[in-house]
């Protein structure tokens, strides 16, 4: 094979592949670009999800009329000089490829204006034809970008549906915003504006012209010192739960960053508030001197390495349990699960009279303790081959361990059942066959709700309106940016706002899902007994009766198994009989 040089137009174009993998990627350059230039102001609006058309508009310094042809030429950037500037970057950007590499797989305007100097349009499409002449315009920049990828279309094939993008972008502004709330950033989407924040200074300012009064009023401040270190941000209560990290936000010395390792000192902070699958919503702000943090990882510059991690993993984690900690929040540390009083478990299956099981218990006294014996089992009508207990098997309740786990035996073998997986599975099957039925009624509310939502979450009610209706509410608009409920299904009472917000959550992501199985898992997960819960003999025999009657009846909704067996051979083995 012979070996030769490739010309500068293809390597725009692979280095574009580096940088710019979707509109959000040009969003996230081009803004950073505007923080660089020192701006008070920015305000992005694109079309088509950011695929035809991505316009940033901002107040900073401008271009020197003398450099704009310069500014798109690759590697050409004011904020490095020499080797020895990457071991201490300030500035969001510094490359010098961001605007070469979106240059060269769209058309790209740039309009300019540097102190008294005149303005400068500059236009380019595909790398190629460039067209720079004296404009007037106001001073800043505005930079224009339409049909990404119009000339690569391997590339653009791959994007996915224009809502989809739109929501990429929109959680990328959201995060840019928030990371510097002494710039007023403005968001709009087709035209329509998703939020302004008010430049003044003040995080949770910024967070609630973003998500909403009633999201930020779940934030606690955190302010730490360390050694070497600062941390700060807000973090949500213990009480505050989410399904996912979408809200778990850091910074670095203001930049935007992921980081696994940040992640996991949060949970380790949060250890002991939350339950398994919970999350907390955050957004940290750390800063450390410039020399002990590379950002030169990746091209788009949101990978890092710490040069100390583990001072930087106890930083987090020390930092996050003792503001829980703080006597202002010591009732949600360390929270402990209210045992439930037998007459209310079996109401939380919520049965119509006329289906409640009929099975009888037989107790026996046995020495010191009591042993809670079912009839034989019989198998339930449409369980799948090889999930049904055996017929001739009796299920032998014998107590609960850890107020978490039942034990069972069953002919030769022993059950550990999870009770909260259990009692998910069972509820999660009864609401999917009520909402086949249509037997899921909401309950009209004595005092109707009123709370806000952000206008990406007002976007997704609206679209997934019908969904809510079949489930048992009723939801109507009061405002722009609030929602009234005056309905709801019964069993959520005193959690409805609550669920929700996790719907929500839910219907905005961007992978296709089964939305109404999501739904339902989360509502059983909401009302399923939990880890910590003692339950009476005869509430643990109605979980297993209910249990070994529901299809799929070893895996919770969410996948995790609901029992392990162990046969009565592994554990002759274990104890050297064999």
């Amino acid at each position: 094979m012979t070996i030769r040089l490739l010309d500068d137009h293809l390597i725009n174009k692979i280095a574009a592949g580096e940088v710019i993998e979707r509109p959000a990627s040009v969003v996230k350059e081009l803004v950073e670009n505007a923080i660089d230039a020192g701006s008070h102001r920015i305000a992005v609006q694109i079309s088509n999800g950011g695929i035809d058309r991505i316009e940033v508009v901002d107040d900073g310094q401008g271009i020197p009329a003398d450099q704009v042809l310069l500014a798109l030429e690759r590697h050409a950037t004011s904020k490095i000089a020499g080797e020895e500037d990457l071991a201490g970057i300030s500035t969001m950007g510094f490359r010098g490829e961001a605007l070469p590499s979106i240059a060269s797989v769209s058309r790209l305007e740039l309009y300019t204006q540097h102190g008294l100097e005149p303005g400068v349009r500059a236009a380019i499409s595909g790398g190629k034809d460039i067209i720079c002449e004296s404009w007037a315009t106001a001073p800043g920049t505005k930079v224009v970008v339409q049909d990404l990828f119009f000339n690569t279309p391997a590339r653009k094939k791959f994007l996915k549906s224009s809502v989809s993008e739109g929501i990429q972008v929109h959680d990328l502004m959201s995060r840019l915003a928030l990371g510097r709330s002494d710039i007023s950033f403005s968001y709009a989407n087709e035209k329509k504006l998703y939020f302004k924040t008010p430049g003044s200074g003040d995080l949770r300012d910024t967070v609630m012209a973003i998500f909403g009064r009633d999201f930020t009023a779940n934030f606690i401040d955190l302010d730490w010192n360390g050694e070497r270190y600062r941390l700060q941000g807000l973090i949500s209560k213990p009480s505050f739960r989410r399904l996912n990290r979408k809200n778990q936000v850091f910074y670095i010395n203001d930049r935007l960053i992921k980081s696994p390792l940040l992640a996991r000192a949060v949970d380790e902070g949060y250890r002991g508030t939350l339950l398994a699958r919970e999350y907390p919503a955050l957004f940290l702000f750390l800063y450390i001197p410039a020399d002990e943090v590379d950002v030169n990882v990746h091209p788009q510059k949101t990978e890092v390495r710490f040069r100390d991690d583990k001072a930087i993993f106890q930083l987090v984690n020390q930092a996050i349990k003792a503001t829980l900690a703080g006597p202002e929040h010591l009732e949600f540390h360390n929270r402990t699960e209210v045992n439930r009083p037998l007459t209310t478990f079996p109401a939380l299956y919520n049965y119509p009279e006329q289906e409640r099981p009929t099975a009888t218990l037989f107790i026996e006294e046995s020495g010191s303790r009591l042993i809670d014996q079912h009839p034989k089992w019989t198998a339930g009508g449409g369980l799948p081959q090889g999930d049904t207990p055996p017929l001739e098997a009796e299920l032998v309740v014998i107590g609960q361990c850890f107020d978490g786990y039942i034990i069972v035996e069953q002919a030769q073998s022993v059950w550990l059942v999870d009770q909260h997986a259990a009692h998910e599975r069972i509820l999660f099957h009864r609401l999917r066959e009520q909402a086949r039925n249509q037997t899921s009624p909401g309950q009209v509310l004595t005092f109707p709700q009123a709370f806000d939502l952000s206008t990406a979450a007002m976007d997704t009610l609206d679209h997934h309106h019908t969904i809510f209706q079949e489930l048992g509410f009723e939801l109507e608009p009061l405002g722009p940016n609030s929602v009234i409920l005056r309905a709801a299904p019964p069993s959520l009472q005193g959690k409805e706002i609550a669920f929700i917000n996790e719907c929500l959550e839910v219907l905005g992501g961007e992978q296709s899902l089964d939305f109404k199985d999501e739904i339902f898992a989360l509502m059983a997960c909401k009302r399923a007994v939990k880890a910590g819960d003692r339950l009476s003999r005869a509430e643990m025999m109605l979980l297993i009766n209910d249990l070994c009657q529901t299809p799929d009846f070893k895996h919770c909704p969410h996948g995790r198994p609901t029992l392990v067996e162990i046969s009565r051979q592994e554990l002759e083995r274990r104890f050297k009989r064999m």
